[in-house]
């Protein structure tokens, strides 16, 4: 489609889209829940519609769905532009949209009805049901980490990401596999946060484990289908992939399907009105043709803090909490990679969600920016929460703790390398892998007890090599009379292909 042609079409979308401020149901069963709602209740989305039309119009976004819940009704739901432009699918809001990290909390709810049946429990041993792929202690206690800390980012596992296209599958490494390569405590478990997808490949695999089922069938059979969720997959269920939304670069270019190297963190697909479905779920809103899969206290199991940050924001068992200045309860999940940008917000109090969803890398102002709009309409004093548990950067400045030499091994991956660390002064600091030339650190700042920097470097590693992974993001916690924590080799575009491999730092003062 030539430019001109695209301006036209999109013309025609924004005149045509003008004034239908509801969707209509697609499955007359349910059309109760979405039907319009009372005078009392009316909200007017008109403005916010047009912001998301002229986006549209402007090539600012490819494809957007909303949600919007309040009470036991979906009071606003509609699809904007292109699920998928070359194909002529327009976007619905019932279009599977690809989640990334609002996959977590589908995850975590999958983990919790084995809890309800006692099958296991959130504060056991997580190695106790991992025994083919075990976590490794490195630098804490793997009895320590638990099933309730893998599902808040707060185990000790490091952040990891890689996306395989459809010519690369044979990359990606089984769940096992990947925790044999990758499943090393960076931390000690409870002692800081670090966002982890490892950590629910992990939960992916206890659960697997404990049930015989493949991860993408467990969700679907106690989450998606009891819950009457019918737009949601998993994304290993190509066969839907071609009614669902493709993913955008920031340029508008369509990004090949791809899968990751942690599937249960990221890689369900889900529609709008599914979601909003879901959010009542959350907020113990029971709609009669959805199975009571959990009960209310497992429900507040989910939502309960876990590892509380220095804003005040928590981690909980696969979401993220806050408070407005009343203390009004904010329950809140995004997700964001290539392709990808998407928010979730609920306000339990008020039986009030919100849900954005866009298949482009660059999406993410303009779901935050229509969310921010639906809930300040509802709620004066609605302010968008901090995303992080973790601290704010603050410039580093050298200390005792800190400075001087270090020397240590760098592990994961295949990859066992001495390592050395030179931190001379408040803004000299060199890091050296095996025998190779010593590395400046750059851009170094504290992040609460943490120093952080970046680097540069190859490690003899087979994934570090395939990827070219060279620039390597430090952080480091004293632990005792050590350093610990993780190097970061991360490579590629964050808009269209990336990857994050991790790999533990342990070091001992020498000097």
């Amino acid at each position: 489609m030539n430019l001109a042609t695209r301006r036209d079409v999109l013309s025609t979308m924004l005149s045509a889209s003008i004034g239908a401020v509801f969707t209509a149901a697609k499955y007359p069963e349910r059309e109760a829940e979405v039907s319009k709602p009372s005078r009392e209740e009316q909200h007017d989305f008109q403005s916010v519609r047009t912001q998301i039309l002229q986006a549209i119009a402007h090539g600012a976004a490819t494809g957007v769905a909303v949600a919007v819940t309040h009470g036991r009704r979906i009071i606003w739901e509609e699809g904007f532009g292109w699920a998928n432009r070359e194909a002529g699918l327009k976007a619905t809001s019932r279009t599977a949209f690809s989640l990334a990290s609002i996959t977590k909390p589908l995850t975590a709810t999958t983990l919790l009805t084995l809890v309800a049946q006692g099958i296991l429990s959130l504060d056991d041993p997580v190695n106790s049901h991992l025994s083919n792929s075990p976590i490794e202690g490195t630098n804490g206690s793997a009895n320590d980490v638990t099933v309730r800390l893998l599902g808040a980012h707060a185990s000790g596992l490091p952040v990891m990401f890689e996306e395989y296209f459809p010519d690369e599958a044979e990359l990606a490494l089984t769940p096992d596999a990947l925790l044999r390569e990758y499943g090393r405590l960076a931390y000690p478990p409870g002692c800081c946060y670090e966002y982890s997808n490892i950590g629910f490949a992990a939960l992916g695999a206890l659960a697997s484990n404990l049930t015989g089922a493949d991860f993408g069938t467990l969700v679907t059979q106690r989450v998606l289908a009891p819950l009457e969720l019918h737009d949601s997959f998993f994304g290993t269920n190509v066969s839907r992939l071609p009614t669902s939304a493709a993913r955008y670069d920031p340029l508008g270019n369509q990004i090949p399907y791809y899968t990751t190297s942690t599937p249960a963190s990221g890689e369900l697909y889900a529609s709008a009105h599914d979601l909003a479905r879901f959010a009542m779920f959350n907020m113990k809103i029971h709609l009669k043709d959805q199975s009571r899969i959990l009960d209310d206290r497992w429900i507040d199991e989910l939502h309960k803090p876990v590892y509380v940050g220095p804003s005040g924001v928590a981690t909980t068992f696969g979401w993220f909490s806050g408070q407005l200045k009343s203390g009004v309860l904010v329950i809140f999940k995004n997700g964001g990679q290539p392709g990808v940008a998407t928010i979730m917000y609920m306000i339990p109090s008020e039986e009030l969600a919100c849900i954005v969803l866009t298949n482009r890398s660059d999406g993410r102002e303009l779901a935050y920016r229509v969310c921010n709009h639906v809930l300040a309409s509802y709620l004066p004093e609605w302010h968008q929460p901090e995303e992080t548990s973790g601290p704010s950067p603050s410039p580093f400045v050298a200390t005792s703790s800190f400075g001087g030499r270090w020397q240590g091994t760098l592990t994961g991956g295949g990859a066992e390398t001495q390592v050395k660390l030179n931190i001379q002064s408040s803004d000299s600091a060199f890091l050296t892998l095996g025998d190779k030339r010593a590395q400046k650190i750059t851009g170094m700042q504290w992040e609460g007890a943490a120093f952080t920097g970046t680097s540069a470097g190859l490690i003899e590693s087979r994934d570090a090599i395939r990827t070219g992974a060279r620039t390597l993001k430090i952080k480091l916690i004293p632990h005792g009379d050590r350093l610990v924590g993780r190097a970061l080799a991360t490579a590629g575009d964050p808009n269209f292909k990336n990857v994050m491999l991790p790999y533990v730092l342990s070091f001992n003062r020498i000097g």
